[in-house]
């Protein structure tokens, strides 16, 4: 079947301009079916319903907005179950619109783990009503993250179930090496899985303009982009953080450019205990290069009991860039698979390993200040344009 004949329905939840690293992702992947030709329906949360068209080369794409209002991730369990449940329902209707003017051949149907329940409601109706192919992107797993951040372990009985639900997919994309050995704990069969793992959120050629600096000249910038939740460990960070600023070199600042359940409460922290940090809001994916682009330093976070659950999609944009990665978590997540392969300094801390963290936090510092001495001797005192792929190349353009 040539890919003219084919069509494919995504479902996920916050399509941009609305933040959200999964309807990124798969916006990207949308319009990269329908430049092959393909007819491509993506639906999605957004601040008002609304529906798009657009013709990419050969192929057509039609972005479908469902309009919400998110709940606060700080907000009680069950009131942001409900509204997970409360969203699923609205984007499968909304899906169902497109997906019952589809013939069952040549139709996939791809749905994501986000918002919670979404997967599971598809393959149920799908196994009974639709009967189109369906392929669970997975993102997050759930239940096991509720399990794993201590939730709920009465339900644990029923997490068989789940299990079973899955198994009734077409096929299962996962994110990396550690969700298909989660996946295969759970039953999976082999032959159903395979691993499609994302790529960078933006072309590594792009030239970007980093942001003008909000620390003095003298520190290095270690940038945490993206969600800080109950996945991330920032307990190792912060004790190592402080070590770092009062008995260390003090040449590190941290900046967080997000949102998260634990941004709250990791700012205050380092306020009381007069640590320097930057916290600004998340951007438009389109300047995202520029904020990447102007940090010094990367850090990557998650508790050791997530891995194989959530992968850290921040990772994906940090991989190209040419700055030092710091990524505290265990050796079992394909974050540290994927950091060992990359050409730039890459350091790995288990969570709750301070005294490594405030070493490697020295560490950073160092090939931070080595490449910036390194560069002066190359290019003088001119601010060079950064590009996404590599090292600063000179430009004419002053930043």
């Amino acid at each position: 079947m040539s890919s003219v004949d084919r069509h494919t329905v995504i479902v996920c939840d916050w399509l941009p301009p609305a933040f959200g690293a999964v309807g990124q992702y798969m916006m990207q992947r949308a319009e990269k079916l329908a430049a092959e030709g393909q007819t491509v329906s993506i639906v999605g949360l957004g601040e008002r319903d609304g529906v798009e068209e657009q013709v990419i080369g050969p192929g057509r794409l039609t972005i479908r907005r469902v309009g919400a209002v998110g709940t606060a991730k700080g907000g009680s369990l069950i009131k942001r179950g409900l509204w997970a449940l409360q969203q699923a329902l609205k984007l499968m209707g909304a899906a169902n619109e497109r997906i019952a003017t589809t013939p069952k051949a040549g139709t996939e149907i791809l749905v994501t783990g986000s918002p919670p329940f979404l997967s599971y409601i598809f393959i149920v109706v799908n196994w009974i009503a639709w009967r189109r192919d369906i392929i669970y992107r997975i993102t997050d797993f759930y239940p096991e993250t509720v399990f794993a951040a201590g939730y709920m372990p009465w339900l644990k009985p029923v997490e068989g179930l789940f299990h079973l639900v899955r198994k009734a997919a077409t096929r299962i994309e996962a994110l990396g090496e550690d969700q298909k050995r989660r996946l295969a704990e759970g039953g999976m069969p082999a032959d159903k899985i395979v691993v499609v793992r994302d790529g960078a959120p933006f072309a590594p050629d792009a030239p970007v303009r980093p942001l003008p600096r909000a620390v003095p000249d003298d520190k290095v910038m270690l940038l945490y982009s993206g969600n800080m939740g109950v996945a991330h460990d920032t307990d190792t960070i912060l004790a190592a953080y402080e070590r770092h600023v009062r008995q260390g070199s003090d040449r590190v600042r941290i900046w967080v450019n997000g949102t998260g359940a634990r941004l709250g409460p990791f700012a205050d922290e380092c306020r009381a205990r007069d640590l320097p940090i930057v916290v600004t809001p998340p951007v438009p994916i389109e300047d995202l290069p520029s904020v990447l682009h102007s940090a010094d330093a990367h850090l990557v976070l998650q508790k050791t009991e997530f891995w194989g659950y959530v992968l850290p999609s921040k990772i994906y944009a940090c991989l190209p860039l040419p700055a030092p990665l710091l990524f505290i978590g265990p050796t079992q997540s394909d974050v540290d698979l994927l950091g060992r392969q990359r050409t730039a300094p890459y350091i790995q801390v288990d969570v709750g390993d301070v005294e490594g963290c405030a070493s490697a936090l020295e560490k950073l510092a160092d090939e931070v200040m080595k490449t910036r001495d390194a560069d002066a001797q190359i290019g003088g005192p001119a601010a060079p344009v950064k590009r996404a792929g590599g090292r600063a190349a000179k430009k004419d353009i002053a930043i």
